[in-house]
């Protein structure tokens, strides 16, 4: 028992004190498996704070046939038509947590692309009069406020995040 006490312990504290994610590049780590490390990374998701909220958004350009209202235009698609999950696993998939925490960022910017293909095809099956032809991905961010989640969005006080744009 003692030693999967410590091997709890030091699976924890491997990751939480990783040097790359607390932004302190070239300081030593300890040493982490890959598999230790994947298997701590759970309570990250419970370990952030931010001091603003956030809706994630989906743009995409339409393309140039089908519907005429809003051809070659950018259009906002509905989060919970390509992500029907809650909200914070929404955020898990669409950000590419995983990708990030255990591969870096360039694997988080494949995942994006990957992940923003899959969803201009999904969109153009269930939309076939409004085909989509570019993806970004983000945030539409804005101040948190004592009164509830959205109440702080304003029209004024807001601000974006891209996270991904197909070229």
């Amino acid at each position: 028992m003692s030693l999967i006490a410590l091997l709890v312990i030091y699976g924890n504290v491997a990751v939480i004190f990783n040097p790359d994610k607390l932004g302190l590049r070239g300081w030593p780590a300890l040493p982490r498996p890959f598999a230790l490390h994947d298997m701590f990374l759970i309570t990250g998701m419970f370990s952030g704070y931010s001091d603003y909220n956030f809706d994630m958004v989906l743009l995409a350009e339409r393309s140039h046939d089908g519907r005429d209202a809003d051809r070659g235009a950018w259009i906002m698609l509905p989060l919970a038509e390509h992500f029907p999950l809650r909200y914070p696993i929404v955020y898990t998939q669409l950000f590419a947590a995983h990708h990030w925490d255990m591969l870096g960022e360039r694997a988080q910017k494949r995942a994006w692309a990957a992940l923003a293909s899959k969803i201009k095809a999904h969109h153009n099956r269930l939309h076939p009069d409004a085909r989509v032809i570019r993806l970004q991905l983000g945030t539409s961010d804005f101040p948190q406020s004592p009164y509830g989640y959205r109440a702080g969005k304003t029209a004024t006080n807001g601000w974006s995040e891209l996270w991904h744009a197909d070229p």
